[in-house]
């Protein structure tokens, strides 16, 4: 949150905003398994192994998830289902962007 405020009063120095954030929002089990998944395909050690996977969660929770609450006290945060077809969430992210 304060790299956050800051970047704002930077920004802010320039003339210049941050309008709106999008954040692909999905469950925590869900990804884990796309994770999983993926380290399956990819190799990565990092994606083979799920404690290190809710470890990296348990960091995003405590380090970047705060932004969601700040950047929705200022209207600028919207959440876009990220389950599904890659056609369907595609949609919802266009209908997000549009909207702006």
């Amino acid at each position: 949150t304060a790299q956050a405020e800051a970047l704002d009063n930077f920004l802010e120095s320039k003339d210049m905003k941050i309008h709106a954030t999008v954040a692909l929002e999905a469950d925590d089990e869900v990804l884990i398994g796309r994770l999983l998944e993926r380290g399956k395909v990819s190799g990565r050690s990092d994606d083979q192994d799920e404690d290190k996977i809710r470890n990296r969660f348990e960091e995003y929770n405590r380090k970047t998830a705060p932004l969601k609450s700040f950047y929705q006290k200022q209207g600028k945060f919207h959440s876009v289902n990220g389950v599904g077809e890659i056609k369907e969430i595609t949609d919802r992210l266009s209908k997000v962007i549009d909207s702006l």
